[in-house]
Order: structure tokens, then sequence, then C-alpha cells
């Protein structure tokens, strides 16, 4: 590449002007001196060999905060000007390639340093992505999202090939996917599993999808269990067993049966699906 000249006075330009038959015009223009404090980065980006076109080169400052950037033309060209002297570093990324090596550069006022970076291809960049959010489906229509929601996904033969847990905003990935025609499944403890969703990659394409599941109201309610024995500690089965909800209406303790059961050859019991209120447990045994 050719050394970057600098411009010594910057462009200016006259106000527009006609010249009739033999007419002279006389035209004076005065140059601003044009800033020589600033700097040039110039260079190529390639991947070892050839040229890399449209290739993002980004300038970071001394504490790593991005300054600036530009794309590289159809050589793997680019320049960056106009830079304060100062200390940077520098690095270049391109569809299917993987970030370069950062580049550290030390610019003095009216310097043009040339800075060449390489970029390694990765085939795997070229392969498909899957991203989502795993939601809650509130009962006034909204959504809320879902942590640590199981997201697996099979292939199209039915095969898991992965799966993942959400992140604390519901969001999940997956990705380095071959081309195919995927199938995601969610499962969350506490909520009913939404229908399966399906993703198609082609040709490495990114795909973006929403999953949504719903509370089970089945597994917010309580159970209630115990043992029931006689009074030499000795277990007995076949027991009766009833569960009494405790309710107070004008300061009237009522006691109702809401469900019975007996106990099993250990003098076990168990009520599944008590939902929240006060209860007592009652028992007897006849002959």
């Amino acid at each position: 590449m050719a050394d970057v000249k600098q411009d010594l006075f910057t462009l200016e330009y006259s106000p527009g002007f006609e010249i009739q038959g033999t007419q002279e015009a006389n035209i004076d223009l005065e140059l601003t001196a044009a800033n020589t404090n600033s700097a040039t980065v110039y260079g190529t980006v390639t991947d070892g060999t050839s040229p890399i076109a449209n290739a993002t080169v980004k300038l970071f400052d001394s504490v790593g905060l991005p300054y600036k950037h530009t794309l590289t033309d159809a050589s793997g060209s680019y320049f960056l000007t106009d830079i304060p002297a100062g200390t940077y570093s520098l690095a270049a990324v391109a569809d299917g390639y993987l970030l370069s090596d950062a580049a550290g550069i030390t610019l003095s006022n009216g310097a043009a340093i040339q800075t060449n970076l390489i970029c390694a291809a990765d085939t795997t960049l070229n392969l498909g992505t899957i991203a989502g959010v795993l939601s809650v489906a509130n009962p006034d229509g909204t959504f809320t999202p879902l942590s640590e929601g199981k997201i697996t996904l099979k292939d199209s033969a039915g095969e898991t090939i992965a799966s993942t847990f959400t992140a604390a905003d519901g969001e999940f990935a997956f990705y380095d996917l071959a081309d195919d025609t995927y199938t995601l499944i969610s499962a969350a403890d506490g909520y009913l599993p939404a229908s399966s969703m399906t993703a198609v990659i082609i040709n490495g394409s990114i795909i973006n999808i929403t999953m949504t599941m719903t509370k089970d109201s089945r597994t917010y309610s309580g159970t209630v269990s115990g043992i029931i024995r006689d009074n030499a500690g000795q277990t007995i089965a076949g027991c009766f067993v009833g569960l009494y909800q405790v309710t107070e209406i004008a300061g009237v303790k009522q006691e109702n049966l809401i469900a019975v059961t007996k106990t099993n050859s250990a003098g076990k019991y168990l009520f599944g699906d008590v939902l929240a209120g006060s209860y007592v447990v009652k028992a007897k045994m006849e002959f």
C-alpha cells in the first residue's frame, strides 16, 4: 500500500459565477490550514492470504472503550482518520471469521500508521442458531419471563441433541446447529408444558422464537400425611381418616369434612391437592 498523504490545507470553494463572451474572471481563494494534530490508521484485513471485504475494523481507546470503526473495501483495505494522538487498540471481524487479535498502536500528532489484521475463518460461524424466550402466561393477558426452565432440543430424527436452562430474563440459545428441522420442548416445576415448537435451520439461519407456559394450579396445593397408631404405639392398618376444613363465620368455627382415606398396611395415610386453609385430621377404627 502506498504512503498515505496528509492534507496541508482543507478544501475551499468559491461562490458560483458565469463567464460571458471574452469576459475575464478573477477568483481568489484563501485556504485554511488542515488540522495536523490528528493521526491516521490504515491497512488491510486478510485471512492470512486473501483480503476480506466488508470486514468491520474497530478502534478502541486506551481503556478499551469503542472509539470509531469502518469497513474494508473490496481489496480488504481500510482507513481511519482524524484520530487524536494517544494509545489505542485495533481489531477486525467479518461474517464467518473470528475476531482478530487486538493490535496495540500509539499515535502521535499527524502520524499515519499502517496496521494489518488477520481474521481466522471458522466454519462453525456458518452454522445455525436458535434463540428464544420462555415466558409464563398470566391471567390478565401479560407475560412474565420464566427462569430456570429447561428447554430440550430434538433433531428431525427425534434424537435429543442438546438441552439448556433459561436465564433470569427467560432467554435461552442453541448454536452450531446444522441445517435441519428441530423441535423444542419446555419443562419447569409448577408449570404446564407449552406445545412443542418447530424451528427450521436453512443455510445457517438464525431463528428467534417465543415459548409460553402456564402455571399448574395443582402443584400450588399442599399435602397432609401421617401415621395412625393405637395407645400402645402400634400402627393401625385400614383405619378411617378424615380431613376437615376449618372455617369461621361470624366468630363461630365450623369443621367440614372434605376428604376421606384409609391407612395402608404401615398405618400411613396421605391427602393430596390440599388448598390453602385451616384443617384438622380425625381418625377412627371400627370392629
